[in-house]
């Protein structure tokens, strides 16, 4: 065990990436913008 935690916090990766990348990813899973969804109130209907 110890000489598998020296490697795991020797060894060092790069995790980033890129906001594109990211947007796309959280599409892929249902992520929208406010301004991409009609919202309808209750109290805005004038067919009353």
């Amino acid at each position: 065990m110890i000489i598998a935690s020296v490697i795991m916090f020797s060894y060092k990766y790069n995790s980033s990436i890129s906001d594109d990348k990211i947007e796309e990813k959280a599409r892929g899973f249902g992520m929208h913008y406010d301004y991409e969804c009609k919202v309808l109130f209750g109290g805005d209907d004038t067919n009353d």
